[in-house]
């Protein structure tokens, strides 16, 4: 009876163990997170990688997409002016909660700095695959990559300290 416990006791520790290892990505030369795992890592097009961690309990995924914007096309004189533009950070949110439908709901946003770098902080409500979820997003251009990190919560059990320790481990290099 007491293997049986010990055994028992294992397989409810290491899964647990496992989900709370951190590995830190350097996603550009200036830019590392740590996800709560180690992420799959995708290239889905042309100057663009995905890094895709999906908990095992279903309850959230974390992802950062790295998009090369020379790769598609602009020029860093364009990047730069971009940012410049009065409307640059309105464009973005609507840029990033079209893909998911007229139904999507900002919960807030806000300008935040990380370093010396403007961020744009989203949340947001989408409907996805017939159920309502909550998305939060940041975004930021840094040197010719723009860079969205993304929690995904799919149950109401999802951990909130592993999304808090997901968006402060953003380190961006001056």
């Amino acid at each position: 009876m007491r293997k049986l416990f010990i055994i028992y006791f294992l397989f409810i520790l290491f899964p647990m163990t496992g989900m709370s290892q951190e590995t830190k990505v350097q996603v550009t030369e200036k830019v590392s997170i740590s996800f709560p795992g180690k992420p799959d890592v995708q290239n889905i097009q042309i100057g663009s990688t995905l890094y895709v961690v999906k908990l095992a309990d279903g309850t959230a995924n974390f992802n950062v997409v790295v998009q090369n914007l020379l790769d598609i096309g602009h020029t860093t004189k364009q990047i730069k002016s971009q940012q410049l533009n009065p409307g640059f950070w309105e464009q973005m949110e609507l840029s990033l909660i079209a893909p998911y439908g007229s139904e999507t709901k900002v919960l807030a946003r806000e300008i935040k700095k990380i370093g010396s770098k403007e961020v744009l902080s989203l949340a947001f409500s989408a409907v996805i695959n017939g159920m309502n979820r909550e998305i939060n997003s940041y975004f930021f251009i840094e040197g010719v990559h723009s860079i969205n990190i993304v929690h995904y919560k799919r149950a109401d059990s999802a951990s909130l300290e592993l999304k808090n320790n997901f968006f402060n481990s953003i380190k961006i290099l001056d």
